[in-house]
């Protein structure tokens, strides 16, 4: 019967309207059949209905309406704002419908939204089930700076898996990127799909779902915890998506654009998310239902660049011909026209402070505006032929790319700190700084994806078409192999390093003790050369005295001698006298007697004598021993000191040697270290990838 009516002249469409119109003159349970159809029929099924359905859209029955087009559903249950029937009928959005034509009376508008929000009633005897608008709390009260308590947000264990959600025949051109803001996370928007890096090792955590098409924008909410995706399908339609980083899943979805939205960003307090497109318009959606808050009329060309400041005040927006504004949040009015630009503003980044942005342009400038005033600080010339991407760091620091495929790093007011030598093979498009402001990851036309540290040195390449996940445990696996056949090279040179440095510390040592060995010889030859020649002195001061014992015992026998020779003469001389007198002989006996005496006194001066010559002999004897050891300590001695020299200059290059052996050991110890570590780095890697299997 549905069917018989869509095929009715066009002029009895009014009379369906007006039978229509009697039935419900104010329609509160509106359905398909009764009331849709007729205001469907007149305004719009010429071009959507069963003989021809633009953009493949078929409006003739119900069954066709739900079915939608080649841009998807064009009504959703429950929810007006987001069913474009309604949006586009309404004049809500663009392209306006009918086309070329006036708006269709307020009261049809009024009749399709009811219908919609009650839940698409097919006749007054459908049941609906009016599925629940989605309520997302996510605002925050308070937009604080600085890191938020508690650990960064990671994705959970098990909520990523390690393969791409699909894989395309070459790398895509990296359009969007944003990295985490207190996390070693980046992401690098491809088509339907978002993929999320470890920025410290590179290696691919897993893939976020955007089946709404290509991502063109990106941005990490200031907290970090929630991960803002907004792209589509060019000519047909936008979306902006919402992920929860933590538990990977979809918050919230707006968008009721009708072209691929270029740039959006979720407000510091996460109660809106503005979005631009090639609508000219700013929408800002409240992230509670997904309804537009406001929308901004003022750009002329493209919206291509949209970004909240820190502290939710302002919203800057730029567009393809460089129209560049900032805005009152919370009302939409201007704030600042920041004219300068000359070419389309590609990309708006916020200092931390919130007094100041930096913004890049095709015009190849990189411009730096004080909010006060709204005036342009500084403007220098980053990269010829166009600057594509600008990012502000937590320091200060900025980091461009652009057309001329070069990275750079300047300080605050633009003195440039670092050109990265190794220019990428295509025009770069997006930059961003790392959340320990240690590092730079970049990305180009080709869809390779590059991290620096702040010295240049390349830490990883990826690119955006990465490999399944077996094929990088298999690389993974042939890394570790071969970092560990370098570990064992590393730790190879480090034994025989230490073996050498232990080796030359034991020379050195040697040299030493030769020397201290020497010393204390001489000191020791010394003192015993000085007490040989202090004995020979006694012995030598000794001869003397036994001398003149001798000498005075020679007297003594001299004198003993000459007596006896008297007492014998006495005792001849008495001898003749006894034969002439008694008292001669009297006198005769005691000479005898005494002679006797004299005897025996030359006896004992004999033995005296002799005593005295064995005392001088040995005192002599004694003399000569001691002063010939005195001779040989002191030549001893006198031979040890020209010894110490050669000795001592030995020692310098033991320690030169020793001390080289030292330092090197110290760069093989390095690299050892750095083979362990890598190692062990590539070990957790490939854990951590065998853990997503």
């Amino acid at each position: 019967m549905h069917r018989s009516i869509l095929l009715q002249a066009a002029v009895f469409a009014n009379i369906f309207l007006l039978a229509a119109s009697i039935a419900h003159a104010d329609p509160k349970t509106p359905t398909y059949a009764d009331d849709v159809m007729p205001i469907l029929k007149q305004h719009c099924n010429n071009c959507h209905g069963n003989d021809k359905q633009s953009a493949g859209l078929n409006l003739a029955s119900m069954a066709t309406l739900k079915e939608g087009g080649s841009s998807g559903e064009v009504v959703k249950a429950g929810h007006p704002d987001k069913s474009r029937l309604f949006t586009l009928t309404a004049h809500k959005e663009k392209p306006e419908m009918p086309p070329k034509a006036a708006k269709i009376p307020d009261g049809q508008i009024e009749i399709l939204r009811l219908w919609i929000e009650q839940g698409l009633r097919e006749n007054s005897g459908s049941k609906v089930n009016i599925p629940e608008k989605p309520k997302v709390d996510i605002g925050v009260k308070n937009v604080g700076k600085g890191k938020p308590e508690g650990p960064p947000p990671m994705p959970m264990a098990g909520k990523l898996k390690g393969d791409p959600l699909q894989r395309t025949r070459r790398p895509g051109a990296a359009l969007a990127m944003a990295a985490a803001p207190w996390s070693p996370l980046v992401a690098v928007g491809g088509t339907k799909q978002i993929l999320l890096f470890h920025t410290d090792s590179g290696d691919l955590l897993g893939a976020l779902p955007f089946e709404h098409g290509q991502i063109q924008s990106l941005h990490f909410s200031r907290n970090g915890k929630f991960l803002l995706a907004a792209g589509g399908r060019g000519g047909a339609s936008g979306k902006a998506v919402l992920f929860n980083i933590e538990t990977c899943e979809k918050v919230t979805e707006v968008g009721i654009e009708t072209d691929s939205i270029l740039a959006a960003d979720v407000s510091p307090d996460q109660t809106q998310i503005a979005v631009g497109s090639p609508s000219k318009l700013i929408r800002i959606y409240n992230t509670t239902d997904g309804s537009v808050a406001r929308e901004i009329k003022k750009h002329t060309d493209w919206v291509t660049a949209v970004e909240f400041s820190p502290d939710g005040v302002l919203l800057a927006t730029g567009d393809r011909s460089g129209g560049l504004f900032a805005w009152e949040a919370s009302t939409g009015r201007e704030f600042h026209a920041l004219r300068g630009h000359t070419g389309m503003i590609t990309d708006i980044s916020w200092r931390g402070d919130a007094n100041a942005m930096a913004t890049s342009s095709e015009d190849g400038t990189v411009k730096l505006w004080e909010m006060e005033n709204g005036t342009a600080t500084k403007s220098w010339a980053a990269h010829v032929g166009g600057a594509t991407s600008v990012k502000f760091s937590y320091d200060g620091k900025l980091v461009s790319t652009g057309r001329d495929k070069l990275v750079k790093v300047w300080d605050g007011n633009g003195g440039l700190l670092k050109q990265f030598a190794e220019a990428f093979p295509d025009l770069g498009l997006k930059v961003a700084f790392t959340h320990d402001n240690a590092k730079v990851i970049a990305g180009d036309w080709a869809g390779n994806l590059k991290a620096w540290s702040l010295d240049g040195k390349v830490l990883f390449a990826t690119d955006t078409n990465p490999a399944p996940l077996a094929e990088r445990i298999k690389a993974m696996e042939a890394a570790l192999a071969a970092a560990e056949s370098k570990q064992k090279q590393a730790q190879a040179a480090f034994a025989a390093a230490e073996e050498n440095a232990k080796k030359s510390q034991a020379g050195y040592a040697a040299a030493q003790a030769n020397v201290a060995k020497l010393s204390a010889n001489i000191v020791a030859a010394n003192k015993t050369a000085a007490e040989k020649a202090k004995a020979a002195e006694v012995a030598a001061a000794a001869i003397a005295p036994s001398k003149a014992e001798l000498e005075q015992k020679k007297v003594v026998h001299t004198t003993a001698v000459t007596m006896e020779k008297k007492i014998a003469a006495d005792a001849v001389r008495l001898t003749e006298l006894v034969s002439k007198s008694a008292a001669a002989t009297k006198e005769l006996e005691k000479t005898v007697a005494d002679h006797e005496a004299a005897k025996k006194s030359i006896e004992a001066a004999e033995a005296s004598i002799r005593t005295a010559e064995a005392n001088f002999n040995s005192a002599t004897k004694a003399a000569s021993e001691t002063t010939m050891a005195s001779a040989e300590a002191q030549k001893f001695a006198a031979s040890l000191p020209p010894m110490l020299p050669p000795a001592q200059a030995a020692v310098m290059p033991a320690q030169l040697a020793a001390e080289a052996a030292a330092k090197a050991v110290e760069p093989v110890k390095v690299a050892l270290d750095a083979a362990n570590s890598e190692v062990a780095e590539l070990k957790k890697r490939l854990e951590a990838m065998r853990a997503k299997k």
